[in-house]
């Protein structure tokens, strides 16, 4: 078009015209501002950049297995993948700070249940989901120390029909422009973070309970059940009173069959190689609640086989002259 030729353009009056070269301009900052308003597509992140400090906590107490599932389909979570790991543990176990920083976030979230987050003092982010109740700290002080305990692992949320383990998810600083989609792969991280075997739990508290009726039950169901796993009720929680929550199709990775890789945490530290492909993703689970129920088993042997040793020893010295 030669120069100094006009254009019609959008919204002015009929006959009305512009130069040509501004109704270029106009059409390059429309196109900018449709890219830059565009939904953005939601997908797993392959990066796994560095945190902000070298020394970490694993966040639940005393022997558990995870599972990888990091980008999984899920159906009932934003961008519909699976932001983080899931850690199999006995429920009602502690859960603790992964370094030192503040908490917020505290409360009740329709998937995650009982959740919260720590952010540590590089900034870099981290969300516990699915937790059985509380501790008063939580809720006197926003200050929190590398293994203090923050709450107790449950199965509340989208979890609730599922076996109990923490949903946990690492928010690298660098990534938080992304906002929740700025969660990345957590496995690498858990690998070589230091583990406790016990700890000084404090009692356990509940924050106030969903609105909801149902989500209200199923949340008094899980504390009072943590309240007996903790020794602070003697009373069992009767399994008829269980309130009747239908499972989400696709929700916690329990309907879709793909093969999952469960890594023993106690041992991740020192050797990668304790993976295993399982067939029915509901062995997921049932394979974690499998190794703690083995343990039990190897211990108690082992007891009986000290306590069978030590009888034997007494006897002998009662024949010797």
């Amino acid at each position: 078009m030669p120069r100094g030729q006009t254009t019609p353009a959008r919204g002015l009056e009929r006959g009305a015209s512009v130069p040509a070269q501004t109704a270029g301009n106009e059409a390059r900052v429309a196109a900018r501002r449709h890219k830059k308003h565009r939904r953005r597509v939601s997908k797993p992140l392959k990066v796994t950049p560095p945190l902000g400090q070298r020394d970490f906590i694993f966040p639940v107490v005393g022997p558990s297995g995870y599972v990888d599932t990091y980008g999984d389909a899920r159906s009932d979570v934003h961008g519909g993948w699976h932001h983080g790991d899931d850690i199999f543990a006995p429920f009602g176990v502690p859960v603790v700070a992964v370094a030192s920083g503040t908490i917020n976030r505290v409360g009740w979230e329709k998937v995650g249940g009982w959740r919260l987050w720590v952010r540590n003092d590089a900034g870099d982010e981290f969300y516990y989901a699915h937790l059985s109740g509380y501790t008063r700290s939580d809720f006197h002080s926003t200050r929190v120390n590398a293994g203090q305990v923050i709450g107790f692992l449950g199965n509340t949320g989208d979890a609730f029909t599922g076996a109990p383990h923490l949903h946990f998810e690492v928010h690298p600083r660098q990534l938080l422009r992304l906002r929740y989609d700025g969660a990345v792969d957590p496995t690498k991280y858990l690998d070589s973070w230091s583990h406790l075997e016990s700890v000084d739990a404090p009692l356990p508290v509940h924050p106030r309970l969903p609105e909801q009726l149902l989500l209200r039950r199923e949340a008094s169901y899980v504390f009072r059940q943590l309240l007996v796993v903790r020794h602070v009720l003697v009373t069992p929680v009767e399994q008829r009173k269980r309130p009747q929550i239908p499972a989400l199709a696709g929700a916690n990775g329990l309907s879709f069959a793909q093969p999952l890789p469960v890594r023993e945490a106690a041992s991740a530290a020192n050797s990668r190689a304790g993976t295993a492909a399982l067939t029915i993703p509901l062995l997921a689970g049932l394979a974690a609640l499998a190794l703690f129920a083995t343990t039990m088993l190897l211990a108690r042997l082992r007891h009986a086989r000290m306590r069978g040793s030590a009888a034997r020893d007494a006897a002998d010295a009662t024949r010797m002259p």
